[in-house]
């Protein structure tokens, strides 16, 4: 009998296409609904609520929803990667500098890819609510919109975007990591109550993600995991423990996992 996973992320990627097109999802009796969220508060709290069974999100936006939120999330996939994202500025930007004063559209100003940019404001000297404001416009088509539109200065951007009307490429985050983790994640009480529908995603995933990428082994990327932590730590907002096991476990990975 053929299983529906309700499944939601930023955009639709390669290993996805792949699964699909390979049949990873097909020789576990999958099928996969795919949402393409506008916004992570929304995609999370749909997580919470079951709309969704699991969601390929970015990991800080887990601590931030579990901590401050009271939401049982369970990161059940972790592989290295790299945060894809410019900080991109409109055209009478030059420097950190021009931010004083000026909005910076951003997708959740609580967590995400918000909490490496406080990063780099913060390195260049600038306070949030003093220097700069940070606005919510959603996913990536609001934030450059908003930008467009001269409701803000700057956002960050997916890597390798198309830019308009000079726009240009600030900064990146990549350069504040040694380590990175893309990550799935799902409810603690969904994974309990259906370990081994699962394990069947994870297994085609996981599988599609080997093949795709070329790799014979994958391994859980805990220290991603922990700079991200550390990340959050930084500029205040981690209620706990820098422990990712508070919010991860490998135990599905290992059992789903290529060998």
């Amino acid at each position: 009998m053929t299983d529906t996973l309700h499944t939601s992320t930023f955009s639709r990627n390669a290993v996805h296409t792949h699964a699909l097109e390979n049949g990873f999802y097909a020789a576990e009796d999958l099928e996969i609904e795919v949402d393409i969220t506008q916004a992570s508060k929304t995609q999370m709290a749909q997580l919470r609520d079951g709309v969704w069974d699991v969601v390929s999100t970015n990991f800080d936006n887990v601590l931030y929803w579990t901590e401050d939120h009271g939401s049982d999330l369970l990161v059940v996939s972790a592989l290295d990667s790299l945060p894809r994202q410019d900080l991109v500025v409109r055209p009478e930007i030059k420097s950190y500098e021009d931010f004083r004063g000026k909005v910076i559209a951003v997708d959740a100003a609580e967590s995400g890819y918000v909490t490496p940019l406080r990063v780099l404001l913060s390195n260049a000297g600038l306070k949030e609510n003093h220097d700069y404001t940070l606005t919510e416009f959603g996913a990536t088509d609001g934030r450059v919109a908003a930008m467009t539109e001269g409701k803000a200065v700057g956002a960050m951007v997916s890597e390798g975007r198309k830019l308009e009307g000079d726009m240009w490429v600030m900064d990146a985050i990549a350069r504040l990591y040694t380590h990175y983790a893309s990550i799935v994640v799902v409810r603690r009480e969904w994974a309990e109550a259906n370990e081994s529908l699962l394990l069947r995603y994870l297994r085609a995933h996981l599988g599609a993600t080997a093949a795709h990428e070329g790799v014979s082994e994958l391994t859980f990327a805990w220290e991603g995991l922990r700079e991200m932590m550390q990340m959050r730590s930084d500029v205040g907002f981690l209620r706990g423990d820098i422990d990712p096991t508070r919010f991860a476990t490998e135990r599905y990975f290992e059992e789903a996992r290529p060998r």
